[in-house]
């Protein structure tokens, strides 16, 4: 029995380390946090420029045109604000505002259909891609955008003579960190609509007040001392006024306030914005 019990033994620990080896080979290596952000971010972008003139259109022509009518039709009525011609004024706004189009419907539209009627969150979720990873590639690709139409808005304005500082190329550094603030807001929107028309509320109360309220078409010094102090912390006001200083080359005494604002809010609301929407897709 001892010369049939030692091979046996010895076959057993053979197969043992055999099943061992193959489990080990058998795992799979989970992708990092910062891939799996990367993969989402790609996501995006492939199916963003399958059809990038169709989506590109609205966003960069609606604020050209606004520009041109506004800053061409008042500039002669309304004449200088701040040594400058309105036109000049006007500028940083609009190469603003299309980084907060793109940023706010591509969350709030674009992320409801892809949660609620396209379901594709629910695939990107079957792999090693978890729900925070989801919203914020999201958030990053649409950061991206925002300096996407920012440079090409600041490229074509650059033919009006609006320009009047070389840091104006940081200009679109500044339309990504206003595309993840309003992409968050885009996403508080999506966490409380109960269907798609609910998103008339989001634009008309909350996008089209912020947009005529922080400085874009007037100084907010002309607004009542309650009104300039809501005007200071909205979401935009900063945003335009950074740019603003680096369009013109004139800088505030309350560049460093803007500087924090535009640096550290955008990712505050994107924190909190992220988890909120967990619940609706982890259900």
């Amino acid at each position: 029995m001892f010369f049939f019990a030692v091979p046996l033994c010895l076959c057993g620990e053979r197969g043992f380390e055999l099943t061992l080896e193959s489990s080990k080979t058998s795992v799979r290596h989970v992708p990092g946090y910062f891939q799996r952000l990367v993969s989402v971010w790609m996501r995006h972008y492939v199916v963003y420029t399958n059809e990038i003139w169709t989506n590109a259109f609205p966003t960069l022509f609606e604020p050209l045109i606004f520009i041109m009518a506004v800053g061409w039709g008042l500039a002669a009525a309304v004449g200088n604000i701040g040594g400058f011609d309105y036109l000049t004024f006007i500028t940083p706004a609009q190469i603003m505002m299309s980084a907060v189009y793109t940023s706010a419907f591509e969350t709030s539209y674009g992320t409801y259909f892809r949660l609620e009627v396209d379901h594709h969150y629910d695939s990107m979720v079957a792999t090693p891609v978890g729900p925070t990873e989801v919203f914020w590639g999201e958030l990053l690709f649409t950061g991206t955008k925002g300096v996407f139409y920012s440079a090409i808005m600041l490229g074509v304005l650059s033919f009006f003579h609006v320009l009047h500082s070389p840091l104006a190329l940081l200009v679109p550094l500044v339309g990504f960190f206003t595309a993840i603030a309003f992409g968050s807001l885009g996403f508080f929107a999506n966490r409380l609509v109960k269907n798609i028309s609910q998103f008339n509320y989001f634009v008309s109360g909350v996008i089209s007040p912020l947009i005529l309220f922080s400085g874009t078409l007037f100084p907010i010094e002309k607004l009542p001392a309650v009104l300039q102090a809501m005007a200071y912390v909205l979401p935009l006001y900063h945003f335009v006024h950074l740019s603003r200083m680096l369009t013109t080359g004139v800088i505030a005494p309350d560049l460093p306030v803007s500087l924090v604002y535009v640096l550290i809010v955008p990712f505050i609301l994107g924190f909190f914005a992220v988890r909120c929407m967990k619940p609706k897709l982890i259900k």
